[in-house]
């Protein structure tokens, strides 16, 4: 979270004294006094509109304190931090409005909450070109922390135990939540060289690929008898390469066997490739 803007706001909102407990009760009530008695005098109106900024710029603040929490979720949309704090002071705006000093809770305590949920919603309003609603993407959220902080795998059923769901609402939940994300072609990637795109990444379809520049390697392969082949194959083109042990359980053939055949196979393969790999000079 780093911008001249972002840095420039907090040395501004740093120098804004904080309230005490007494202040918060009598700007609190000030406030509400203001807004449900809609034709008060002007005298009022104002002591009341002055009490909300005061409350509103001093826990300013509180408003950063929470929106670090978002670190990761602001970098990985690659937000203006500045955009996660407005939302922010839009929930602590509703909070001023709505906190009753006659409860006895302090303002933080109250606020934090407005809060949270203001920017939150702009997290996930910001998260893709689909919207997705609030109430199912909150409950994909939830399932990813719950089987992050399980050591255990745990199932939809278990899922939809612990948070009151049912198992098809949670699939459907994070279905959802992975067909709609999305990210810019144009988004940077950070490199030794310098910083480039995603799009410079994509494989251009019209440049030959993989089969087309390593034909005349598998024909070289396709010399190889079927053994050897096959011994190739699965110490090396497999998904998962296999062992000596395991490609000899394969084969049914002897651990020796195998390392016989693919010490065989690499040394026609090299006597082969060498001279092309790595001609001599005339």
């Amino acid at each position: 979270m780093s911008s001249d803007c972002y840095g420039d706001y907090l040395r501004g909102i740093g120098r804004i004294p904080l309230l005490t407990p007494s202040e918060e009760l009598h700007l609190g009530g000030l406030v509400q006094r203001w807004l449900s008695d809609p034709v008060a005098g002007s005298a009022e109106e104002r002591r009341g509109r002055r009490a909300f900024v005061r409350m509103v710029t001093a826990n300013l603040r509180l408003v950063v304190s929470l929106c670090k929490h978002q670190h990761d979720r602001i970098s990985r949309l690659n937000m203006d931090p500045m955009d996660a704090v407005q939302a922010g002071n839009l929930g602590l705006m509703r909070a001023v409005e709505r906190f009753l000093p006659e409860r006895g809770y302090r303002f933080s305590t109250y606020g934090s909450w407005w809060i949270r949920q203001a920017v939150n919603r702009h997290l996930q309003e910001s998260a893709g070109v689909i919207r997705m609603p609030p109430q199912m993407a909150g409950l994909a959220r939830k399932v990813h922390a719950l089987r992050s902080a399980s050591p255990q795998p745990l199932s939809l059923e278990t899922l939809g135990g612990i948070l009151g769901e049912s198992e098809r609402r949670l699939e459907t939940a994070l279905l959802t939540y992975h067909q709609i994300q999305t990210c810019s072609l144009d988004q940077t990637i950070g490199l030794a060289d310098g910083e480039v795109s995603l799009a410079h990444l994509i494989a251009d379809q019209g440049e030959p690929g993989l089969e087309d520049d390593y034909g005349w390697f598998h024909q070289e392969l396709n010399r190889l008898n079927s053994l050897e082949r096959e011994v190739i194959r699965l110490r090396y083109v497999t998904d998962q390469s296999l062992t000596l042990a395991q490609t000899g359980v394969s084969l049914g053939l002897a651990k020796h066997k195998v390392q016989h055949l693919e010490r065989r196979a690499l040394r026609k393969l090299r006597q082969r490739l060498d001279p092309a790999l790595a001609p001599q000079p005339k």
